[in-house]
């Protein structure tokens, strides 16, 4: 299983760091988890292009997990007949409310028109579904993030491997189930000392590593203004006695 880090940023605008985005390649899948933007230029310096990918996992609705998304749905679904390149359907997974979200872009961008052999599928997960795809298996769990959204994590099951994806999340029973026992977990680690609501920084980003008996840890979701003056990986090894890597646009890791 290979990790390819597409957005390690956060949602304020940097050229280094893209929005939050991740590609998983096993059992012969292209797995995108979340769709910030600049994601269709890392797909690009990764070696892939749009009709490439096989399922995209949302955690949640916030802008910078999935602000590229009309771009690949235009594209993917609106190809001119001399470039038809997507030889595949299009699945598409996110939270409760992810559907109704949907259907307003494809009205803004009038997406129903338009009639390709090869379809965009739409599903909505619930709390602990696991969804099988060839021998890899996704588990996902709510988080506490957002008080006005469903929050997603996930678990990827492949290879005789785990790689767990925090999403945005702050410490709570979800995110432990996730993460227990994994070979490696991006977690993202936002804040500074001062925890807001709903995210993590690197101190609880380490312990949750630790207590869950991960293997490697990734800290991502992160601007560089906190690394340089939080140092987020020194605050993580405080508590994680395993490997602790900074994400950054571009690293590749094998699982």
């Amino acid at each position: 299983m290979k990790l390819t880090i597409l957005g390690s940023g956060t949602f304020f605008p940097e050229l280094d760091r893209h929005f939050s985005s991740y590609l998983v390649q096993t059992d012969g899948l292209n797995l995108v988890f979340d769709f910030g933007t600049g994601v269709m230029d890392g797909l690009l310096k990764a070696g892939l292009n749009y009709y490439d990918i096989d399922t995209i996992f949302l955690t949640h609705l916030h802008p910078d997990h999935f602000s590229e998304l009309p771009a690949l749905l235009f594209i993917s679904l609106a190809e001119p007949p001399e470039r038809k390149l997507r030889k595949r359907d299009l699945v598409i997974y996110g939270p409760k409310g992810f559907a109704e979200v949907y259907e307003h872009l494809e009205k803004a961008f009038h997406l129903k028109k338009y009639q390709p052999k090869y379809k965009v599928i739409i599903k909505e997960l619930e709390d602990n579904d696991v969804t099988k795809i060839n021998e890899c298996i996704i588990k996902n769990y709510r988080v506490e993030h957002s008080r006005s959204l469903t929050c997603l994590s996930y678990r990827i099951e492949s290879e005789n491997k785990i790689l767990a994806y925090s999403g945005d999340s702050n410490d709570c029973e979800g995110l432990r189930s996730t993460c227990q026992n994994s070979d490696l977990a991006i977690l993202e680690a936002t804040m500074e000392k001062k925890l807001e609501e709903g995210h993590l920084n690197g101190e609880l980003s380490g312990k949750i590593a630790q207590e869950s008996n991960v293997q490697k840890l990734v800290l991502s979701h992160i601007h560089s203004s906190v690394i340089k003056s939080y140092q987020p990986v020194k605050k993580a090894k405080l508590y994680f006695k395993g490997e602790v890597l900074l994400a950054k646009d571009g690293m590749e890791i094998e699982v």
